[in-house]
């Protein structure tokens, strides 16, 4: 969490314990009310915290999340950039030292240092290839004057001579790797040659010696004489080999990260000496601006998902304050009597609420660190197995994170007990003194019609809008149950009112449901995540109202099947006589079993989907080979190996994308092909535009048009859920050369249907290379093999053989099966995270049954004193407690397998994903579930069974 947010939401804390503390001093009757009601029970009181402060835990745990995953990001400011600010590529030996010259002879403060660094990429691999890394870097670097780039010897990570001739430095990871140290000889292979190295030493991966600029957290660099690799490259490279690169780095006045703040400037500067066809990265601002991104975006992921659980701590606030009030009641009547105003009563309610949320804030924020550290914890080998986009998680924790966690929970219980209290403190003071329920009103108001009315019409007024907009998600999703649920005050007397309440309900539930596929999936257009949340809570809400209203019908069929069980009667007479606090304690569990059933569904609808996406991926391939853009082998050589039928080249490059919908290019690959590709069958395309007759034309037209692009349907996009359609069929989107910054125009005539192979946008051959020069190489291969041959022995024997060119082979569905992998931990990940929702509603229902035995004790010592037995108390609570979970459990676990059809089936994740209910998962969660809410209220049902009758009887208390 940023500061800023963390300061706004202090501000708002405050002023709210401002106005709680300047009642506590001006109002010394409602301070000792409010202390003594708080104080009185400290069981009780402690479970009503306990309760309160999962909603804390959760905001700061998901902050937490994402400091860390900031933090990790930006550690590689310091472990792969270090004093590197920017950085211009020359993709020519001769003109880089030129570029470095006329970048050095720059006259200004701001910049503070200048180095060069020749590079290319390379295999490495020890004497006879027991071990290699086939990404390894080779590069060149005066050790001399790197230490003193940027100023700051400490976080050059360079020490010692330059590399002699016939000797390489390497950092730790490149060593750990091939398992070698100061002494060993390894080998290098690039542009077609051999090179015997010796290692000098090993230094750590920190600032140039880590100097890396691809997606991963490793740097296998080898640092190595100046001259080696210009004259491998002079010798007779491979076709296509990518010629070395001249990295002009430049470091801005400033620590690591304080000298980014000038990026804009010196890019400035920079660009006016090199001139046009170089293009200046602002590597380290991007970086920085990307970590704070990505960890702001994995944070509120888990905020929004948090959120199902915070709102169960709201409705489980509510109930506890209702039952409270009744409780209370009595009290309250009596108080009132003797002059004391209803925002007396308010103001006693807000001091004990505050005492509550108070204790449960800090309670909570410090739960919160141990969320968050158990989520790194469980995310760390999601992030780390993820082939190039690998990641490194360092658990980090903002003193914000903490702050805002804590503020946020303030204001969240405070205004939810404050809403509350204005809500119970209207009391009639006989009836509440004699303990006499409230009557009902005939009608509403006519300014709580009119009222109502205008809100009607603004919402249908918001809908009307979305009709236009397809970002309009909230209005196409929240606008008709508005303004449904705002007619019915307007329905006039009990009656009626009931049938609009059944009918608005009933209308809301089925909008929830059917109204993505009705709108032609404005819902979910945008890939908002609080889209999903949003409907999960309005189709809880519906549900809840109308299964409120139905309770009457349900109550006779109950009593019959009841009629010889006296404790099943007694267990649903109270859930049906208390149809709100009833509906609260079902909103809790709906919530809560709902966002668990939708994450199990989902987990196994992918799980489920290797076959399917594996055939979508490979077409008609069997392996993904990816070889050393520097010394890529010819395709005959790899058609020749054993179990080998058919080999498809592919150049590969990494471009910059740009949308009309982003304001920034984002890095993307991109990949080319040719007609043999196309005729060994090429991936499957996701829902073809109808001016298509089949997938072969739209690949054909690829190959014809020059300026045409297949893209997958996540393209562009970092965040999880379905594709949020930043590009759609028909855009034109601007393609950026990250070397040279020269720009070309890909039209979008396709959509691929899955990328696990990370090919990003195809493109002809031709096009790839007039959009990026030499920096495409042919260094991507698609393999078929024999009918009778082993797909993983043949990728075995291609790494094998293929060490020199630093090939790595992987059977397709392997790749498929990796993802697919991931993706599922990242599901238990999500399964875990909201299993402490689960908890509120639990803890909820304990809470509540705490509180339903303190209520009703006159009540179950005239049982007790008619003879009702004491096994017969605990069975009634206990009934009643399983009947109000098993009503949320059923409410939320049909909703999320009706949610979650609709999705799957509506081909919001994909064509060809088949929906299956993964039947013992959510049998599992559904029992676990009602055990665990059982054994929650086990001691309240016990401790109502041993009230003594005439204790019970005597005493108000």
């Amino acid at each position: 969490m940023t500061p800023g947010a963390a300061l706004n939401a202090g501000v708002v804390a405050g002023v709210l314990l401002l106005i709680v503390a300047w009642q506590v001093t001006r109002r010394p009757v409602e301070r000792r009310l409010a202390l003594r009601d708080a104080t009185r029970r400290p069981g009780e009181t402690l479970l009503v915290i306990a309760g309160s402060l999962l909603g804390t835990a959760l905001v700061t745990g998901s902050f937490i999340v994402g400091d860390t995953l900031d933090s990790s990001i930006k550690a590689s400011a310091w472990t792969q950039l270090g004093p590197v600010d920017e950085v211009v590529a020359v993709p020519d030996l001769a003109r880089g030292a030129e570029v470095a010259r006329a970048v050095e002879a720059i006259d200004d403060s701001r910049i503070d240092g200048v180095e060069t660094m020749v590079s290319a990429p390379a295999s490495v691999a020890t004497t006879g290839a027991r071990r290699a890394e086939p990404d390894a870097r080779l590069l060149e670097l005066d050790f001399t004057s790197a230490r003193s780039f940027g100023g700051d010897p400490s976080v050059t990570g360079v020490s010692g001579a330059t590399p002699g001739p016939g000797e390489t430095v390497v950092t730790e990871d490149l060593a750990a790797t091939l398992e070698v140290g100061a002494g060993d000889v390894v080998v290098a292979y690039l542009y077609g040659r051999r090179v015997p190295l010796e290692v000098a030493r090993v230094v750590p991966q920190e600032g140039l010696a880590g100097f890396w600029l691809g997606f991963e957290s490793s740097s296998p660099n080898a640092f190595v004489a100046p001259g080696t690799i210009a004259r491998a490259a002079r010798a007779r490279p491979p076709a296509g080999a990518v010629p070395p690169t001249t990295y002009v780095l430049v470091s801005n006045r400033g620590g690591v990260e304080d000298g980014v703040a000038l990026a804009g400037a010196v890019v400035g500067l920079v660009e006016e000496r090199v001139g046009d066809g170089l293009r200046v990265e602002p590597v380290k601002r991007d970086l920085l601006d990307a970590a704070e991104e990505a960890g702001s975006e994995f944070g509120n992921l888990f905020l929004n998902i948090g959120m199902f659980a915070m709102l169960a701590g709201v409705l489980l606030l509510v109930n506890i304050f209702v039952m409270l009030s009744e409780e209370r009641k009595a009290q309250l009547g009596t108080l009132r009597a003797v002059g004391m105003r209803r925002a007396d009563l308010v103001r006693v309610f807000a001091i004990e609420g505050a005492i509550y949320s108070l204790a449960a804030g800090v309670l909570g924020a410090v739960v919160g660190i141990g969320v968050g550290w158990a989520i790194v914890t469980l995310a760390a080998p999601i992030f780390g197995g993820i082939g190039d986009f690998s990641l490194d998680l360092r658990f980090a924790v903002e003193p914000a994170s903490i702050v805002g966690g804590f503020f946020i929970g303030i204001v969240v219980s405070l205004s939810t007990i404050l809403a509350t209290s204005v809500r119970i403190s209207r009391v009639n003071i006989i009836r509440a003194i004699r303990d006499l329920p409230e009557p009902r009103r005939e009608g509403p108001r006519r300014r709580t019609k009119v009222v109502f009315a205008v809100v009607a019409a603004i919402a249908a007024a918001w809908f009307l809008t979305s009709l236009s907009d397809r970002d309009a998600w909230a209005a196409a999703l929240l606008g008709p149950p508005i303004a449904a649920f705002a007619l019915v005050p307007l329905a006039g007397r009990a009656e009626r009112r009931r049938r609009a309440v059944l009918a608005a309900s009933t209308g809301a539930l089925l909008w929830g449901i059917f109204g993505n596929r009705v709108t032609g999936g404005r819902f979910f257009d945008a890939g908002e995540l609080g889209a999903f949340v949003i409907q999960g809570v309005l189709l809880t809400f519906a549900a809840v109202v109308l299964l409120s209203q139905l309770q009457e019908n349900l109550a006779d069929p109950i009593r019959r099947v009841a009629a010889r069980n006296l404790s099943l009667r007694l267990g649903v007479a109270y859930p049906m006589a208390r149809r709100f606090r009833t509906a609260l304690t079902l909103g809790m569990y709906s919530l809560v079993v709902f966002t668990m059933t939708f994450v199990s569904v989902l987990s196994n609808v992918f799980g489920g989907q290797v076959d399917n996406a594996t055939a979508q991926e490979a077409g008609g391939y069997d392996v993904l080979v990816t070889a050393s853009a520097s010394n890529p082998p010819a395709p005959d050589a790899l058609a020749a190996t054993e179990g080998v039928e058919s080999v498809a080249a592919l150049t590969h490059g990494q471009a910059l994308f740009r949308p009309r919908t982003l304001p920034q290019p984002v890095p993307w690959p991109a990949t080319g092909i040719g007609r043999d590709f196309v005729a060994g069958g090429p991936p499957a395309l996701d829902e073809l535009p109808e001016r298509f007759d089949d997938e072969r034309a739209a690949w054909a037209e690829l190959l014809r048009d020059p300026d045409a692009m297949i893209v997958p349907a996540f393209f562009l996009e970092s965040e999880g859920g379905p594709p949020s359609g930043l590009v759609r069929v028909g855009d034109v989107v601007t393609m950026i050369d990250p070397v040279t910054g020269k720009e070309s125009r890909r039209r979008v005539i396709a959509f691929a249907n899955q990328d696990f192979a990370f090919s990003g946008a195809y493109m002809s051959r031709s096009s790839l290379r007039d959009a990026l020069g030499a920096s495409a190489a042919p260094a991507r291969f698609y393999l078929r093999t024999g009918s009778e041959a082993d797909v993983h022995e043949v990728a075995t024997r291609l790494q094998g053989r293929f060490v020199a060119n630093g090939v790595e082979a992987d059977a397709i569905r392997s790749i498929v099966e990796d993802n697919l992998s991931s993706s599922l931990q990242f599901f238990r990940l999500m399964q875990a995270y909201l299993a402490l929702g689960l908890v509120v509603g639990v803890a909820g229902l304990g809470v509540v049954m705490v509180r339903a035995v303190r209520d009703r004790r006159r009540e179950i010592g005239v049982l007790r004193a008619l003879g009702f037995l004491p096994r017969r108390v605990r069975s009634a609570f206990l009934l009643e407690s399983g009947f109000v979970a098993f009503e949320g459990i059923v409410v939320g676990s049909v909703l999320a397998l009706l949610t979650s059809s609709q999705l799957v089936n509506n081909g919001d994740f994909g064509e060809g994903v088949r929906f299956v209910v993964p039947w013992a998962q959510v049998v599992r969660l559904c029992a676990g579930a009602l055990v665990a809410s059982l054994v929650a209220v086990g001691w309240p049902a016990r401790q109502a069974s041993r009230i003594a009758p005439a204790v019970a009887l005597r005493i108000g208390d």
